[in-house]
């Protein structure tokens, strides 16, 4: 009964099944599946945004999720959510949530003479079984494998940027034994990532660290040449496509797309004056130079623009966290120079300190201490895009002022959970009744909540500086494709297959983390949590300590 069941679907499907998208509406399987409806349509997957809710006919008739899911399995092996058959033939209903772990990463544009930042991106991804009430997280590589790969950045055409083509040149003599170049011709960043390749399993979650992602040269892209307006233009928006994969069938059963920013510093901004200011050549040579000179007046007695490492006879190159160190660079100890000294300074705490506090600097913007896009990534590419700065936030209301950091020490330890922002700050009531231990009582990148605090926070709310929803539409185009909103994840059935449609917030802990007990009694979690307690009795965590 059930084969003729499925026989009549077939008889039907071939000449309908491409009629299951709705002219305006579609269906989102086949949005993300190249199934029936590219037969007729063709790929055009991005230009459609589809809701869950819309099964519907070009007819505007209801067509049931059995129904499509019976038609597209029977003709394609594939159910309707973009899974595919596994083993033994049962349907495997995967959903894969990717993003960046930065707003916009900075890379120099050059390398010829000194070095803040390589070629240097992360880019992470949770993956989720819909199994109704209890969805599963995989994680384990002997079941799944986890690929990804850039769309702008390519092999040959980052050998053809002149720009990157400066990072091979130069690139051994920073990185002494390492090539940006592997032996069999791929591009590889310092860690050995790929522009593409599959991702490392981690606690919960697949992570790939260290692409070289480039700037893509781009004639519609945005102007954020640092030398030149009338350079060619770049994207900044990279693009990944992640793809989950059944290790024993080898076949698909999710994809995404997620945004891989990266721009150009903005030290070019003053330090091209600067170099014209004090005689010098307006180039990054001119510039090194300038720079060499304040190093040796202002810090150790070095003049950096006349250490030559590769003994040709011309200064540089050097990057400054080979003295400094800069957790930035994956590395726990600055390497040095032969023949130099190290320093006990961090990179992040001498360079603010001295644009904070010098009047040099000042005279070039005196309120330098709150404009972070001066240096950091943000005039034309927006590094700061996210639901945050829609509210009207500001970088200096999470970080601190450069004085404030400064003054409180923060630059000493760098990229710290001591010394980053905690959600907490402005979000202590947010988990009354919930409980958000483990989530705004700790950093917002390697936090995580809901289902036992086993879900990433930006797995739901996106990249860190460009939370959704973003000012920037591509951020968006991932929570648009997995609920019909750009909203932080919050539609139950993306990950609970047969749940709710409708955008809410979910409980973020599965288990209470506020203050229980009588007599006076509470909970660390409390403690830890500006939760509950706080409410009524101010917060006064630095004077309790708690036992469970």
């Amino acid at each position: 009964m059930k084969r003729l069941f499925v026989s009549f679907l077939i008889l039907m499907g071939v000449a309908a099944a491409a009629s299951l998208a709705v002219a305006g509406g579609g269906i989102d399987p086949a949005h993300e599946l190249d199934t029936t409806c590219k037969k007729c349509h063709g790929d055009r997957r991005d230009k459609v945004s589809c809701s869950n809710a819309k099964w519907l006919g070009h007819d505007g008739s209801k067509v049931s999720h059995e129904v499509f899911a019976a038609v597209s399995q029977y003709l394609l092996g594939s159910d309707c959510s973009g899974g595919s058959a596994g083993t033994g033939g049962a349907n495997r209903d995967v959903v894969v949530i990717a993003t960046n772990d930065l707003g916009m990463h900075c890379s120099c544009p050059g390398a010829e003479t000194f070095v803040v930042l390589p070629p240097f991106n992360t880019l992470r991804a949770q993956v989720f079984e819909r199994n109704g009430d209890n969805p599963s997280i995989l994680s384990n590589p002997a079941d799944i494998r986890v690929e990804y790969a850039l769309v702008e950045n390519t092999d040959q055409s980052l050998k053809n940027d002149p720009y990157f083509q400066n990072w091979i040149t130069y690139g051994p003599k920073l990185f002494p034994g390492f090539s940006f170049v592997r032996g069999d011709g791929r591009i590889q960043g310092l860690t050995g990532a790929t522009l593409s390749g599959e991702m490392e399993a981690k606690d919960g979650w697949w992570e790939v660290t260290g692409i070289p992602a480039f700037p893509a040269l781009d004639p519609n892209g945005v102007e954020i040449d640092p030398f030149d307006p009338a350079n060619p233009k770049r994207n900044p928006y990279l693009t990944a496509e992640i793809k989950v994969y059944d290790r024993a069938t080898d076949q698909l059963l999710a994809r995404t797309t997620t945004v891989v920013p990266v721009a150009f510093g903005g030290c070019c901004n003053c330090h091209l004056d600067v170099a014209q200011d004090y005689g010098r050549p307006r180039t990054p040579r001119g510039s090194f130079e300038v720079m060499g000179m304040l190093h040796e007046q202002n810090g150790s007695g070095i003049d950096i623009s006349k250490i030559d490492p590769d003994g040709d006879g011309v200064g540089g190159p050097i990057r400054c966290s080979q003295c400094h160190l800069d957790p930035a660079m994956g590395e726990t100890s600055p390497p040095g120079i032969p023949g130099y000294p190290t320093s006990s300074k961090t990179f992040s705490e001498v360079v603010h300190k001295f644009h904070a506090e010098s009047p040099a600097v000042q005279a070039y913007d005196p309120d330098i201490a709150s404009n972070c896009y001066d240096c950091h990534p943000g005039n034309g590419v927006n590094c700061f895009r996210g639901h945050h700065k829609a509210k009207g936030l500001w970088c200096t209301d999470c970080h601190g002022d450069l004085n404030r950091r400064v003054a409180e020490g923060q630059l000493k330890d760098p990229w710290s959970p001591s010394t980053l922002p905690k959600c907490e700050g402005c979000h202590y009531n947010t988990g009354e009744g919930r409980g958000f231990q483990n989530v705004f009582g700790g950093n917002f990148l390697n936090s995580k909540g809901h289902k036992g605090d086993s879900v990433l926070c930006s797995t739901c709310h996106g990249a860190p500086h460009a939370l959704y929803p973003s000012s920037l539409t591509k951020d968006n185009a991932q929570p648009n494709a997995l609920q019909g909103s750009d909203m932080a994840i919050g539609t139950c059935d993306v990950c609970h297959s047969g749940k709710s449609n409708s955008w809410g917030v979910p409980p973020h802990q599965g288990t209470p983390g506020y203050a229980g007990g009588s007599g006076g009694g509470t909970v660390d979690a409390a403690k830890e949590l500006g939760t509950t307690c706080v409410s009524c009795h101010g917060d006064r965590r630095d004077k309790v300590s708690c036992s469970n």
